[in-house]
């Protein structure tokens, strides 16, 4: 099994659609940790702010088969690419293999955006 992080977030009806993808995560994968719900702003663009947070996960899919399956989710909730308003943005941004370990402050520094950090680590740090 891989422990997977997703980072998820949406700028319309932003609370609700973070709750429609939880809802969608844990019907498919069945018991899915879930960070706070955090407000961000938009980064490199005008538009409304972001709510954002991070999603854990245990799973025998394939990396490549969650990014499709999460893609197909976001099309489904109403994700236009090529608009600035956000309906679902599902990221992956971890999948560790358990029997490594898990180096909670390294795998965290890997994590890109600057504000799924602190929600990284906080899923990680309760496992």
């Amino acid at each position: 099994m891989t422990v997977y992080v997703l980072g998820i977030g949406a700028n319309i009806n932003a609370e609700y659609q973070c709750r429609q993808i939880i809802a969608a995560l844990e019907q498919r994968f069945g018991q899915v940790r879930v960070s706070a719900l955090v407000t961000t702003k938009a980064v490199g663009l005008e538009a409304p702010d972001y709510m954002n947070g991070v999603v854990c996960f245990e799973s025998d899919i394939s990396a490549e088969a969650l990014q499709q399956w999460c893609k197909k989710l976001e099309e489904q909730l109403g994700r236009d690419r090529e608009q600035i308003l956000c309906a679902a943005d599902i990221d992956l941004l971890l999948a560790v293999n358990p029997a490594e370990g898990l180096l909670i402050e390294k795998l965290v520094n890997q994590v890109e955006e600057p504000w799924f950090r602190p929600l990284v680590a906080e899923l990680l740090n309760d496992q």
